[in-house]
């Protein structure tokens, strides 16, 4: 599956000489913080595919930026537990 099968119609901004550190630096993110931060997981997602349409990238690549994809879509934020004064509103 390529970045356009998966409806990025974007450019990349990286080159094949800084993508390594744009991937080290998304899964240091999403590692440390999961989906779950400032930015929404629309956001993170985008990141990702952006990376994913790099010219050039390698398997190794391609593997890491479709592990973030996963980690992505397997986040499920927290619902918020609503208090007894909410439910009588």
């Amino acid at each position: 599956m390529t970045a356009t099968d998966r409806g990025s119609t974007g450019k990349s901004p990286y080159t094949f000489r800084d993508i390594d550190a744009a991937i080290a630096h998304l899964e240091q993110v999403l590692g440390a913080e999961g989906a779950n931060s400032l930015f929404s997981r629309t956001y993170w997602r985008g990141r990702v595919l952006q990376a994913l349409a790099t010219p050039g990238l390698v398997p190794n690549q391609q593997q890491r930026l479709q592990r973030l994809l996963e980690s992505i879509d397997a986040f499920r934020p927290e619902v918020p537990v609503s208090s007894p004064e909410q439910s009588m509103s």
